[in-house]
């Protein structure tokens, strides 16, 4: 399936009507180039990406290539952070959101370069998924939910020790209506899990109660 790239950031049109090469419901970035610092990058950037029969609109951030602030993506990536601490320009959002113009499903991405703490993506019909990181500007996960709304939201949380409104994280390799990749449980592996858990519980709970009664 092929796919095009609008990029209205500043209300200017680039690159309007371009083929990218790239895989079916994918979007990796690499159609654009930006710098490698929020200050530079300016105000947010609005991405249309176009495929056959519908369209997806990332919004809330900037591309940034090569970002200086992150040891584990030198791509191009679609990245948000507070002014106050990336020094960015107007705009950049908490979350980052991507609505489509028809219901997805299988949303994942790959987060980088974010402060540590605690995230949540969902979408506008009620799924959501949380997840944390551990380290600011060198974690990189694979993230992923079974979506099945028009818009998925990625937002920061808080939780690592920053400062209330304080946000920096990016997205990237971006796909949807995929089957979702090994790393991301599914809901039903998640449930399977779960039961496990509960029954090996159950079994530890048994064997310590008989051996108190023995």
């Amino acid at each position: 399936m092929k796919k095009t790239a609008l990029f209205i950031g500043m209300a200017t049109a680039l690159a309007a009507g371009a083929v990218i090469s790239a895989h079916a419901d994918e979007v990796t970035f690499e159609d654009l180039t930006g710098p490698s610092t929020f200050a530079v990058a300016g105000a947010e950037q609005t991405l249309v990406y176009s495929f056959t029969g519908y369209t997806a609109t990332f919004a809330g951030g900037v591309v940034l290539t090569g970002e200086s602030n992150q040891t584990t993506d030198n791509s191009s990536v679609y990245a948000t952070g507070s002014s106050d601490l990336v020094g960015g320009g107007p705009g950049l959002l908490n979350p980052l959101t991507v609505t489509f113009t028809a219901p997805i499903q299988n949303f994942q991405i790959q987060i980088l370069n974010a402060l540590a703490g605690n995230y949540e993506m969902f979408d506008n019909v009620g799924d959501s998924l949380n997840f944390s990181l551990a380290t600011t500007g060198s974690s990189l996960q694979t993230e992923g939910f079974a979506a099945a709304g028009t818009m998925v939201s990625i937002e920061y949380l808080g939780g690592g020790g920053f400062a209330a409104g304080d946000w920096d994280f990016a997205i990237d390799n971006v796909t949807f209506n995929q089957p979702l990749s090994s790393t991301v449980p599914d809901g039903g592996t998640t449930i399977a899990l779960l039961g496990v858990a509960l029954l090996g519980l159950f079994a530890w709970r048994k064997f310590v109660w008989t051996t108190v009664a023995a």
